[in-house]
Order: structure tokens, then sequence, then C-alpha cells
């Protein structure tokens, strides 16, 4: 009797274990928390694929004026950011010494022309004297073949002719070189008098002075052959233009005439339109950058701005709302695909998976996009393929149909928490974030 109420005491403890441990599985698996997430259906939408850049704000047309000739700069007329119109006289060089070199050039034209006049009239005197000389030597060579002179009196009237003829051939070469010391004289007053002219400076184009690199009573070097000294730079802000640097690997992507959507620090909240107008083919450190795969390649692309992006905020007197060197991004447009299964980019993301094609017994980790559909209140972790994408949406190629629900945040839940069976609770975006914030 003592044995069985021992093997039954027993029996009453381990019955009560057992309850013990079923009634905590239960709570668990009751207990067990969904993860909050937010949901999206995958719809057709047109994906619209960019290529993001940073750059400058220039005008289309600047001009550098430099200085064509050496001196003082007596006058500078015109103030930086002052609006000026074309023609319009900007600044004045010393043009004392100038005027002297142009008087001297004058002065030695007159003496070549006088000296042409002078072997002009001489040729008159050699021509008179050559028909005396030729009409002399018909004659006395018609009276030698009679026999009526001797042959020293033929030949001394040969010898005359033929120096009256030499001398009036040398006439002529000595009034082709007076002509061409007068064409010469004429060039050289011509050259002067444009370089005392370029000592007033007048603008080239309408625009602002949007740079002085010099003040008066400074001096200023230049010649015709060559550029000298920049003395101010005008901007025609009238057409403006964003300068960026794409990346080698997006150049490809970029064609002329691409739409853009400009973005100007001077004017936050405020999207401006643009067109590609050119693309360089070289890159823009080809020939300092290093010949490595690890330096930076970009290629220059200029943006035109559209005017009626901009028009309401264009000044009542015309003048331009920009300034060169304005900080811009741009967004370029290289390809939109319409009608295409997407979900949103968050949606998708990619996890490791064993690769059993390896031969090798070292299995080699792969990586495959995943989604995770909404089943009722869990979700199922499904593998799908993706193609294009934008800012918003990533296109889906296989794995998922129209109007199925994915799981497009928290992050953290899509990337690392979630898999399949998960238990979820779908709330709002707003609902999501005023959890997490009031949880922090």
């Amino acid at each position: 009797m003592k044995k069985k109420k021992t093997n039954y005491t027993l029996y009453i403890i381990i019955g009560f274990v057992l309850l013990v441990v079923v009634f905590m599985l239960m709570g668990r698996n009751k207990g067990e928390k969904a993860t909050r997430v937010v949901v999206e259906k995958a719809q057709k939408r047109d994906i619209i694929e960019t290529v993001a850049a940073s750059g400058k704000v220039f005008p289309e047309v600047e001009v550098e004026i430099t200085s064509n000739v050496s001196g003082t700069l007596v006058e500078l007329l015109v103030k930086e950011g002052e609006a000026v119109k074309a023609g319009q006289l900007l600044a004045r060089i010393d043009a004392d010494a100038l005027s002297s070199i142009v008087e001297r050039t004058e002065a030695a034209s007159s003496g070549a022309r006088a000296q042409l006049e002078g072997v002009q009239a001489q040729k008159e005197q050699l021509l008179a004297q050559f028909k005396n000389t030729d009409a002399s030597f018909k004659r006395n060579k018609s009276l030698f073949e009679q026999g009526v002179i001797s042959k020293a009196e033929y030949d001394a009237s040969l010898a005359a002719y033929e120096t009256a003829l030499a001398n009036l051939q040398a006439a002529d070469k000595n009034i082709l070189a007076a002509q061409f010391s007068v064409k010469s004289a004429d060039a050289t007053v011509k050259e002067q008098k444009k370089s005392l002219s370029q000592t007033s400076i007048y603008a080239p184009i309408d625009g602002i002075v949007s740079k002085l690199y010099k003040k008066r009573g400074e001096q200023v070097v230049g010649t015709i052959q060559m550029a000298g000294t920049p003395i101010l730079k005008i901007s025609n802000l009238a057409s403006v233009e964003v300068r960026i640097d794409v990346n080698e690997r997006d150049i490809l992507n970029v064609q002329l005439n691409d739409e853009a959507a400009i973005e100007l620090d001077a004017y936050p909240n405020r999207k401006f339109k643009g067109v590609v107008s050119q693309i360089a083919n070289t890159a823009s450190n080809a020939l300092t950058a290093a010949l490595t795969s690890d330096a930076v390649t970009n290629f220059e692309v200029k943006i035109r701005l559209l005017p009626e992006s901009y028009q309401d905020i264009v000044t009542q007197d015309g003048r331009s709302p920009f300034r060169s060197g304005l900080s811009a991004s741009a967004e370029i447009k290289t390809n939109t695909i319409a009608g295409v299964l997407t979900v949103p980019i968050g949606a998708v993301t990619a996890r490791a998976q064993e690769d059993s094609s390896q031969v090798d017994k070292k299995k080699e980790a792969v990586l495959q996009e995943y989604v995770f559909v909404q089943s009722s209140d869990s979700v199922i972790m499904r593998p799908v393929s993706v193609s294009a994408q934008d800012d918003s949406y990533i296109q889906i190629t296989k794995g998922l149909t129209e109007n199925e629900t994915v799981v497009k945040s928290p992050y953290d839940a899509v990337t690392k928490q979630l898999k399949t069976g998960a238990k979820i609770e779908v709330v709002t975006e707003k609902d999501l974030y005023q959890k997490n914030t009031t949880s922090k």
C-alpha cells in the first residue's frame, strides 16, 4: 500500500509538470507579437529612369574683354553687376603713345607716295629719251644697211638703244617697288589706327558686368596677335545653362534633348525645367587623372534652362533671376517604360541563398531578391526578378501578379525580421511612424 501511494504521488507531480509546460507553450504562442507593417498593392505604372548630378549655373553666352593694346587704363565707365548694351563704351586706355605712332606711320606713308611719284616722273624722262634713241637707232640701222655709215657708228647706235631700253625697264621695276612700299606703309597706318581705335573698349553683347579684373590707373598689356590682360567679363543671363558632371556609368544613358528637372539652392522648394544641350565626348579629367581604374571619371553635360519655367521670377526691368555660379542639382529623364508591374522600392530585399549549382563542396552564397506577400495576418516570402526602377518604384518581371499586396515598410522588418509565416499587423504609414516615435 505504501508503494502504491508513492507511485500515485509521483504520477501527480509528473502530470502537474506536464500541464505547466503545456500552458507555458500555449501562452508563448498566444503571446507572439505581430510585426506592425505598411503594405501596398503591386500595380502597373510608368517607370521613369533618371540620372542625377550636381553642378553650377552659367550663362550660355559669356565674353571676357581683354586688352589688344598696352597702356594705362585711364577710364573705367562701368561697375560690377551693371547692365550694359552692345556698343556701349566700357573703358579707355591712354592713347597718347599710339597717336604718335599713327602720325609717324602716316608720315612714312606720305614719303612712300612721294617716292613713287618721283620714280614715275623719272620713267617719263627715260621714256622720252628712249623714243629719241629708238628713232636714231632705226635711222642708223637703215643707213648701215645702205652702206652709208660704218659698222662702228652702227654699233654705237645699237648700244645707246639697248642702254635706253634697260633704263626704261629698270624704271618699271622701281615703280613696282615704290608701289609695294606705299601699300606696306598704308597697311602699317591702318594697323596702327586700328590699335588706336582699340584704346576705346566697347561692349560686344548685351549683358551684365559679372566680373571686373582691373581698376582705373592700372597697366594693361596686349597685342593684336595675342590675347592681352583681362579687364572685365560680360555675361548674358537671358539664356542660362547648368553644367554638371555625370559619372561614366551613367553618361551613355544621357542623350541630347533629354528633359531634366533642375533644383537651385537659391530657390528652395522649386523645380525648373531644362533640356540637355551638349554632352562632352572627353572626360573632364582626361588629361590630369592617373591612368588607373581607381580614378573617378566624369563627363560634363550642359542643360539649357527653359525660360517658361522661370518667367514669373524675371524682374520688371528684364534682369535675370540667376547669377553665374549658383549651385544646382539636376535629374535627367533618360528612359520611360510604360505600363509595367511595379512595387515600392522598399518592398524588395536581397537575401543570401546557397548556390546548389556549385560543383565544389563549398557552396557559394548568392543574393536573391524577395518580397513579402500578405496572406491574411501573415506573410509569404517570395522570390522575384526585378528590372528598371525610378526614385519610388521598381519593376517586377517575374514572381508577382497585379493587385497582390506586399509589405513595403518598415525597413528593418523587410530586410531582416520577416520570414514566411511571420505574423503582421497592417497599419498606416502615419500610425507606424507615430508609434516608432512614441516608443523612442
